[in-house]
């Protein structure tokens, strides 16, 4: 099948002054793609979404959709992002927030978006005029992935998304992350849970001793815990050395 490239990424690198940081990671992904990124703690992962993301400086070129990272109210117009540091100023309402967020993403329409979201995943509307220093860590988990499913966005890139929930709202979660591969979105999910990649991704990377590789569509989670500790397993994509 035929790969319409939705994200190009080509030798970014973000280092620390410590020296740690990822280094020279090349990768693409196809449009329509689900692909989950597993690593253990440490390797890189929401330093790498971070500069996808423009949220952090590195060097290297990224293209979304044929939009250069330099171009980037443009790039990130086509991107939906959850980072890992939720960071909502816990002296606003969710109702307020919603507000804000429709207005700077200038998506009209986005409350509407995100009660239908919010509903889904078991968010009660009476949270949505409650400080948000005032919810439980789980609420607040609920707010962040309504907010986010709420974007309308061609590529949707996932730092930790099932931290912080129960049962009954992950099974929510996978549907909803099953339902924007149908949808044809594009999506990157960084994870720890290695049995949620195989579930639900298309394809698997792998950051591991400080090189990304990519193991293709896994079926078996035995396949990707050998790719975290074991040499020579999956294809070396790109190098993301943690020094």
């Amino acid at each position: 099948m035929r790969c319409e490239v939705a994200l190009r990424v080509e030798g970014l690198t973000r280092l620390y002054a410590s020296g740690a940081g990822v280094r020279g990671v090349s990768f693409s992904l196809c449009t329509g793609e689900v692909t989950a990124l597993v690593g253990p703690n440490g390797a890189g992962k929401t330093t790498l979404f971070d500069a996808l993301a423009l949220q952090a400086g590195f060097t290297g070129e990224l293209e979304l959709f044929g939009v250069p990272n330099h171009e980037e109210v443009e790039y990130k117009r086509r991107m939906a992002y959850l980072p890992e540091a939720r960071g909502f100023p816990p002296f606003l309402t969710p109702r307020v927030t919603v507000r804000l967020a429709e207005d700077f993403w200038l998506q009209k329409g986005l409350l509407a978006r995100f009660q239908t979201e919010a509903e889904r995943l078991g968010f009660a509307p009476a949270h949505l005029d409650v400080l948000i220093s005032d919810l439980s860590q789980g609420t607040r988990e609920k707010l962040a992935l309504a907010l986010v499913f709420s974007r309308e966005a061609p590529f949707y890139l996932l730092d930790e998304t099932e931290a912080h929930l129960d049962p009954i709202v992950r099974a929510q979660l996978e549907s909803r992350l099953q339902q924007l591969g149908r949808d044809g979105k594009t999506v990157l999910f960084a994870t720890h849970d290695v049995h949620l990649a195989v579930r639900l991704a298309d394809r698997i990377l792998v950051i591991r001793n400080g090189r990304l590789f990519d193991l293709g569509a896994v079926k078996r989670v035995e396949e990707v815990l050998a790719a975290l500790v074991e040499p020579g397993s999956g294809e070396e994509v790109g190098d993301a050395r943690l020094d």
